[in-house]
């Protein structure tokens, strides 16, 4: 597995590194459900205290600021990547390029489903990240895009796909997968998840050709 290119330390008065991790996925998933209800300006560090029914003395064990939790949000989301991502290439390197890209859709596209609510808060807070610390989220989406886009080149390798851009294409299908978590509010009223992965699905075939 590879390490972060940037490296940070987060403050804690914590010795317990297994209490460490466990209480900021407590305080990660806290903040985010105050985030997206008050918004990450009106949110103050009592707010995020209180949602996860911790004092705000207890909160600052773990956390110093706000920016924190931006960060470690990142970095919860590359961690899982890294691992889940891992997983994904191992099962789509067996597959023939049409079958791959299909499990491929399926697999991200439901992974959008499950954390939408850290992808939007994510794309709505990123740009408070330091440069250095934007990294983490770069590193989280480059393997993800790179298996993506081998499958698409082996596919047009072997006459499947058509496509002249192999990574434009990766990214168009990267945005129509989180076009169901920024527009969750009026496409679920329209489709099921399971539904609309099956149109993209036959939507992005079209786009390749195959």
């Amino acid at each position: 597995m590879e390490t972060l290119k940037t490296s940070k330390r987060i403050r804690t008065y914590s010795k317990n590194n297994e209490l460490v991790v466990q209480r900021r996925k407590q305080i990660i998933e806290g903040a985010i459900r105050v985030f997206m209800k008050l918004g990450f300006d009106e949110t103050t560090m009592m707010d995020i205290a209180e949602e996860c029914g911790m004092s705000k003395g207890l909160l600052y064990h773990y956390i110093k600021t706000k920016e924190d939790v931006i960060y470690l949000v990142a970095k919860d989301q590359y961690e899982e990547n890294q691992v889940i991502f891992g997983k994904e290439k191992e099962t789509d390197d067996k597959l023939i390029p049409k079958a791959a890209l299909l499990h491929y859709i399926d697999f991200y596209y439901r992974g959008v489903d499950r954390r939408q609510n850290y992808n939007i808060f994510l794309n709505q807070v990123v740009a408070r990240l330091p440069k250095e610390d934007r990294k983490v989220l770069f590193e989280a989406e480059r393997n993800a895009l790179n298996i993506l886009n081998d499958i698409i080149k082996r596919g047009v390798a072997e006459g499947v796909f058509k496509a002249q851009d192999t990574m434009l294409m990766t990214h168009n299908i990267f945005l129509l997968g989180r076009v169901w978590a920024d527009r969750r509010w009026f496409l679920a009223k329209l489709y099921t998840i399971n539904e609309y992965i099956e149109l993209e699905k036959t939507y992005i075939l079209r786009m390749l050709g195959a």
